[in-house]
Formats: C-alpha cells, sequence, structure tokens
C-alpha cells in the first residue's frame, strides 16, 4: 500500500482532472485504490469548503454547474434530483 501526504493527493486528485480521463480509468492506470481516492477528494474538498458554481440562465430552462467537469440539467430534472437525495 502507497502512503500518500495530503499534497501528493492533491496532486493526484488535479493530475486527474486534467487527463480527461474518468476517476475509473485513471486511478487504473495509475494504480490507485479508486476508493482512497474519492475518500481524499471528498476529504480535501470539505476543508476547503468548496463552494459550487452554479449559473442560472432564465432565459431558457436549464442549470449549468461544474463539478470535475460540465453539467447541464433542466430546472425540472435537477428539481427531481434534489427531491429525491433529501
Amino acid at each position: 500500500m502507497i502512503m500518500r501526504g495530503k499534497e501528493k493527493w492533491r496532486e493526484v486528485i488535479e493530475a486527474q482532472k486534467q487527463s480527461d480521463l474518468t476517476i475509473k480509468k485513471y486511478c487504473n492506470d495509475n494504480h490507485i485504490c479508486i476508493s482512497s481516492f474519492y475518500k481524499q477528494k471528498t476529504l480535501i474538498l470539505e476543508e476547503e469548503n468548496t463552494f459550487l458554481p452554479v449559473i442560472i440562465d432564465k432565459s431558457n430552462d436549464v442549470i449549468d454547474f461544474d463539478i470535475d467537469h460540465h453539467i447541464s440539467c433542466s430546472k425540472q430534472n435537477l428539481k427531481i434530483l434534489l427531491e429525491n437525495l433529501l
């Protein structure tokens, strides 16, 4: 098992973002445990108190936001998704 410090995990997470590979593919290619990747990513995001940028275009029925990739969702579908999560 390879032990990584917080800064090394930040580098790994940033490298995955820049790679345009899915997390699963990136982790498999780099011999990284996927569950460890997600755990460390969650811990780093919580520590940074990161906010999710959201753009609401009132001229149409779409909400855009970025997580690791750009996502567009209709307001109605987002409402359904959030209701099911809560």
